[in-house]
């Protein structure tokens, strides 16, 4: 705001200053007695803007307000003073407090009179907001049950989480309210390297394990760091959505390409054409179709990554949950040219509010990733990064993991078994197909390529059951379906959520 101060002039009329008064015992509504000099400054403030005080008019002085207004002196010489600190005064030698004058192009739209000229346009959305805004997920998430993201939080040891929380904040350590190291807390580092080295195959120390507050901060990590704008990256269609929004907001260009049963196929690069310098995977459970990338595939990633230079970001948000023998080794476990990176995230196995997640990066990159992970993010909350390293330390996380995939493992099952029993023939003629693995926390049904499953999922969510349609998560290829969670019901619950969402399949099933 640009002020001026004016020359006081001669002394005003009573009546200007009466004028004055008037107006601030009309707009006069008092609070609590310490908010009496802040409401004051703010109606002050507001007479001044809006001309009710004009320029060079003087003001009342303090003890006829504090009269008028039935208040001590001393509550009014502060509201003075911070007018004539914030440029709304300026004081007189000896003879008042005038105001200054405001140029009418420096007031904020909502505070301009009506004289100033035309209205100013709205703020807008970047080209970035308005992606992310209008995303068709968004009209399709909500807290009814099979939506992803929600979870039967009984199924988490609370009590035993307490004890681990109180134990650290007992130790009265001030440590604990700083930012921490760069990369996250050294004890957690060590947790995490231990786990995924012993459970998933990776290859790696602490030092390499930077830990973040979710996957999307470890995938803008990597793009901060080793992509340029107009890199391309290749992305699973249909896959994560986050993932394409992040890349896409980093200026990279977005090459989507159709998975099939075996994940995200090796692209055949024409002569001349420009390997990609990035691609995003979920070789051990693609998400949201639930197929497993094989050996073969893997090695012809590896192989193709190597030669050309290519980043391959591994995402294995949730392999923990595999029901049909041990999760498959990671792909980064079996990289021996230093290409891949590894993304790993506890929401989906502690609790989604932990805001806890992790990025394995080569040995020569650790340093600068801790460094600018700290720079760009400061490191959470070190309570919780302290509790959770005791978490696994001490052998319970991974109980805790036992614990749930055998009960996600029996809601699966009921879910798969209530949908044959209450949409067989659907089923068997091919027209309803259930494409997901048995893995994971949600199952995919396929819809006939005609079918438009943003109005079947609707259709469903009047039905009171979250049913995510499968084309939300399509960049360019024409999938259809429904993606279903079975993390939060009881399997009672299970088998009722899917009879209440068989009559809309069957209905959407009729019209085609």
């Amino acid at each position: 705001m640009t002020a001026r101060a004016l020359p006081a002039p001669a002394p005003p009329s009573r009546a200007r200053a009466d004028t004055v008064i008037e107006w601030l015992q009309h707009a006069w509504a008092p609070g609590p007695d310490p908010a009496l000099g802040s409401h004051l400054t703010a109606l002050l403030r507001r007479a001044i803007l809006e001309g009710v005080v004009p320029a060079a008019q003087r003001l009342p002085s303090t003890r006829a307000l504090a009269r008028a207004l039935g208040l001590a002196r001393n509550t009014i010489v502060p509201v003075y003073e911070q007018l004539r600190a914030e440029g709304f005064v300026v004081s007189g030698q000896g003879s008042g407090t005038y105001a200054c004058r405001i140029a009418p192009d420096t007031l904020p739209p909502h505070a301009a009179p009506a004289s100033a000229g035309p209205t100013v346009a709205p703020l807008e959305f970047s080209r970035r907001g308005r992606r992310y805004h209008s995303h068709p997920l968004h009209g399709f998430w909500t807290r009814q049950p099979f939506c992803l993201g929600q979870f039967d939080f009984s199924l988490f040891p609370q009590a035993l989480w307490n004890r681990l929380q109180q134990r650290q904040l007992r130790r009265a350590d001030p440590a604990l309210l700083d930012p921490g190291e760069p990369g996250g807390a050294p004890e957690l580092r060590r947790a995490i390297a231990d786990h995924v080295r012993t459970t998933r195959g990776v290859r790696c120390e602490p030092r390499q394990v930077i830990i973040t507050d979710g996957t999307g901060e470890s995938i803008d990590l990597v793009a901060r760091l080793l992509c340029d704008p107009g890199d391309t990256a290749v992305l699973e269609d249909p896959g994560y959505w986050a993932a394409a929004q992040v890349l896409a907001d980093h200026g990279l260009r977005l090459r989507p390409t159709p998975v099939d049963a075996h994940g995200l196929p090796v692209p055949a690069l024409r002569r001349g054409q420009r390997a990609p310098r990035l691609a995003y995977l979920t070789p051990s459970n693609q998400f949201p179709t639930g197929g497993v990338m094989p050996l073969a595939r893997r090695l012809e990633w590896l192989q193709f990554a190597a030669r050309h230079g290519t980043l391959l970001l591994e995402d294995d948000y949730d392999s923990e949950y595999r029901y049909g023998g041990a999760p498959f080794p990671s792909l980064q476990g079996q990289d021996n040219a230093g290409r891949v990176i590894y993304l790993g995230t506890f929401s989906k196995t502690v609790y989604p509010g932990i805001r806890v997640a992790f990025v394995v990066v080569p040995q020569p990159l650790a340093a600068v990733f801790a460094d600018a992970s700290a720079d760009f993010y400061r490191d959470g909350d070190q309570i919780v990064q302290q509790v959770l390293a005791d978490f696994m330390r001490e052998g319970h996380y991974a109980a805790h993991v036992r614990t749930q995939r055998r009960e996600y493992a029996s809601r699966r099952e009921t879910m798969v078994r209530a949908l044959w029993e209450t949409l067989a023939p659907e089923l068997e003629s091919g027209r309803l197909n259930i494409v997901s693995g048995a893995r994971g926390l949600h199952l995919t049904l396929a819809l006939p390529a005609t079918t438009d499953d943003r109005a079947v999922a609707l259709a469903a969510i009047a039905a009171g059951v979250t049913a995510i349609p499968l084309s939300v998560y399509a960049l360019r290829v024409n999938w259809r379906g429904l993606v279903l969670s079975f993390a939060a019901p009881p399997p009672p619950q299970v088998r009722a959520l899917v009879e209440r969402l068989a009559p809309v399949l069957r209905a959407a099933l009729r019209q085609d």
